[in-house]
Order: structure tokens, then C-alpha cells, then sequence
């Protein structure tokens, strides 16, 4: 029996990769040699009818699962980057995600970061209860070797992520709203909407008013401020709050992506299979997965308001995708 330790996923990009994944599983032959431990705010598929519990999402309710069932499972795939609490006689794999626990030991000492590194000490101190780590990319690879978790023989490459949602049903590329762009994200620090918001008004002085579309929700009201005072003045932000992306991702023609930090960056895939041009922050995360349309510098309004002019008064090539899903070799990797 593999266990699928899931605890601490309940909502965002871990929650969807968890239901595909889920998917996929339930869909071979070996589907009944898997136990899945979740959360009890992640909402299970309809189709997991048996072999997994749902359990507190706290470390001594994890602690006490593992040493009562310790014996009983032939490999382990923690998707919480997190290793187990215990030490295991078998193959134990974990899934690292999250960007932003590598980068908290140099932002120890401020306030707002202290949680996430708190959060890393807990992976630093299970850390010799995993073999490997599994990523999606090089880069998320070579954050983990620098701090010394692992070397590169136990840091395995296996991006997975759902490739049938936006490949059909978009629109010619010339027949799009022609100077719209998208950006679809939750308000996190980390996805740069203050720039982005910057670099609009930066291109509202030169008069150029393209459309860009966002998602922003109430935990970000300084955002929505922003945008309102933006658009009194004469700029074209629409906010969209929430909403599947993929009708924006199939009638406008651009995304748009500054974020600073991400460990995948699961919609510049989601664009190029969508048949957007991309222009993006110009960091290692996205040349891992694609080779965008154009880059700008993240931190930079002017970098990226002239990304967006260049958009609109050039032919930019379409971006390239550079990885493909691998999830049926995860599940092999699990179950061999």
C-alpha cells in the first residue's frame, strides 16, 4: 500500500494538482493499493469512495497517524512539502512546492516572513525523514541543493499538472480582443500586483490605455483601492474577483505574468496551451517551462510597460513549451 500524505492541502494550486493526481491514481489498475491522509478543508472528489482518512491538520494528530500505521505502507508521497515526523523503513518521497519556504532563511529577520520561516525549520528538522524530494522544475532543484536539504542525485524533476483543459476550443489568435491582457492570481505579495498596477498608470502618462484583466479578492482591499483610483483616472482594469480563467485565456490575446517567486508557474502552461503570447517576468521559473514571447524585469514598471507597448506594436513570436506531464511516471515511480 502507497500512502498519499496530503494534510495541509486545502485550497489553491496544491488543491488542483491533488485532484488530478487523485484522478489519474483512480484511474489504474493499482488504484486500490493507495491510501490517501487529507485535510479536512480540502474537498475530495466524489470518486475517492474508500482507502483514505481525513485527519486534523496538526502536527500531533500527523505524528500520532504515522506511528499508528508506520508498518503498514511499502512507499510514501507527502504533497505538502513537509517530510513525515517519523523515520520510515521505506521509499518516502516529497513533493516541494512552495518557493517561498526556501527563500524565508534569508527573510528570517522580518516580521512578515517569520512565519514562513518557522515553517521551513519544521522541513529542515524532518529533512532526514525524506529520500527524495520531488519538484517541477531545475531551479526549484537547485534552491533546495543551495541550502543544503539534499544533493542533486535525491532531488528528482517530475512536473505534472492537468494538459487536457485548454488545448480546444480557443480562438484564432487575430480574432481576440486586441489589447487585452490577463492575469490571473490570487493578491500574494509574491505575484507583484503593486508593480503591475505601477506599470498601468505608467502607461496611462503616455497614453496608452490597454485592458487588464485581474483577479483580486477582499484580503487584498489596498489592492482594489488601487485599482479604483487607477481606473477614475482613466486606466482599463477589470477585476474579475474569481473565475475560471479559461475564458480569458481563450478570447484575449496576451498574459501577462510578474510574478517574483513561484515554484511552477502552472498558467504560463496554461496560456500557451490556450494560444496566448506570454510576457513574463524574466526569472528562472519561467525559462524552465517555457520560452516566453517577451520578458521584462519584475521589479520594474517601465520594464513592463514597455513589454506591453512592444506587445501591441510588433508581431511577438508565440511562446514555446519547454516540459510536458509526467505524472503517469510519478505514479510509476510510487507503486515500483
Amino acid at each position: 500500500m502507497v500512502l498519499i500524505d496530503a494534510l495541509f492541502i486545502n485550497k489553491g494550486g496544491g488543491a488542483v494538482l491533488l485532484k488530478y493526481l487523485i484522478e489519474c491514481i483512480l484511474a489504474t489498475p493499482q488504484k486500490d493499493n493507495f491510501f490517501f491522509v487529507l485535510d479536512p478543508r480540502f474537498h475530495k472528489p466524489d470518486e475517492l469512495h474508500k482507502n483514505y482518512i481525513v485527519i486534523n491538520n496538526k502536527i500531533r494528530d500527523r505524528i500520532k497517524f504515522y506511528r499508528a500505521h508506520k508498518g503498514k505502507f511499502s512507499a510514501v508521497f507527502c504533497f505538502a512539502n513537509t517530510p513525515p515526523p517519523v523515520k520510515l523503513k521505506v521509499p518516502v518521497y516529497t513533493y516541494f512546492q512552495n518557493q517561498k519556504l526556501l527563500a524565508a532563511p534569508g527573510q528570517r529577520f522580518r516580521r512578515k516572513h517569520f512565519s514562513q520561516y518557522l515553517k521551513f525549520l519544521a522541513v529542515k528538522f524532518y529533512n532526514k525523514n525524506t529520500d527524495y524530494y520531488i519538484v517541477q522544475t531545475r531551479h526549484m532543484v537547485e534552491a533546495l541543493t543551495a541550502l543544503g536539504l539534499k544533493d542533486h542525485t535525491h532531488c528528482l524533476t517530475i512536473p505534472f499538472y492537468d494538459d487536457r483543459k485548454y488545448l480546444t476550443g480557443h480562438k484564432p489568435f487575430n480574432e481576440r480582443e486586441k489589447d487585452a491582457f490577463v492575469f490571473i492570481s490570487n493578491p500574494s505579495p509574491q505575484k507583484n500586483h503593486l508593480t503591475l498596477l505601477d506599470a498601468w498608470e505608467y502607461l496611462l502618462e503616455k497614453k496608452q490605455t490597454p485592458i487588464l484583466h485581474v483577479t483580486i479578492d477582499h484580503t487584498a482591499p489596498h489592492l482594489i483601492n488601487r485599482m479604483h483610483e487607477l481606473n477614475a483616472k482613466g486606466t482599463r482594469i477589470v477585476n474579475h474577483v474569481y473565475l475560471d480563467p479559461r475564458e480569458l485565456y481563450f478570447s484575449c490575446p496576451y498574459l501577462i505574468f510578474p510574478s517574483v517567486i513561484e515554484s511552477f508557474g502552472l498558467p504560463l502552461i496554461e496560456a500557451v496551451d490556450s494560444g496566448m503570447k506570454v510576457i513574463a517576468s524574466d526569472l528562472p521559473y519561467v525559462h524552465d517551462v517555457i520560452k516566453p514571447s517577451l520578458t521584462f524585469q519584475p521589479l520594474d514598471k517601465i520594464s513592463i510597460a514597455a513589454a506591453v507597448l512592444k506587445a501591441l506594436e510588433t508581431e511577438l513570436p508565440f511562446p514555446e513549451l519547454l516540459i510536458r506531464n509526467e505524472v503517469d511516471k510519478l505514479i510509476e515511480l510510487l507503486i515500483s
